[in-house]
């Protein structure tokens, strides 16, 4: 243990990740490369399914990207079995991801907090930074999450 971080098995984090991908995570073929507490990297290799008309990766894939190694760094502090959600996200795009080079993205949580969990992503291509990401996460009781028929919420409440 580090401090009063625990310990994450990294290599057993991996495989649990190359095991369960969702489809659409496999679409993208994106890699868990490292976690850690309240940290994670990925990488998405430079494809053509992924290029945009300008020849660079697609926008659209980035922030998938970000969103799902920031997922992973919240889970690395709660648990994959967390209900969650991405509350918000803002992506700037600060340079073109040009052929050939693979997307790496380093996650890390800032503030992780009861309901909302704050962190941010940086995304690289070779060496320079393309990306980068903020993030808000709402944590959902299990309850609230599978309940079909939430109560609105009034306008004066």
């Amino acid at each position: 243990m580090t401090g009063d971080r625990p310990t994450v098995d990294v290599d057993a984090a991996i495989a649990r990740w190359d095991k369960q991908k969702a489809k659409f995570i496999k679409t993208l073929d994106l890699h868990l490369v490292n976690v850690g507490h309240g940290e994670a990297s990925m990488r998405m290799p430079f494809r053509e399914q992924v290029q945009n008309g300008a020849g660079a990766v697609h926008g659209g894939a980035i922030v998938s990207l970000c969103d799902t190694v920031f997922w992973v760094a919240l889970a690395s502090i709660y648990g994959p079995t967390q209900a969650t959600a991405t509350a918000s996200l803002s992506c700037a795009f600060l340079r073109p991801a040009l052929p050939p080079h693979d997307l790496v993205a380093h996650a890390r949580v800032r503030k992780p907090g009861k309901r909302i969990v704050y962190g941010d992503v940086e995304v690289f291509s070779d060496d320079k930074l393309v990306a980068h990401a903020t993030f808000s996460f709402l944590n959902t009781p299990i309850e609230e999450a599978r309940d079909p028929n939430p109560s609105p919420v009034r306008a004066d409440e």
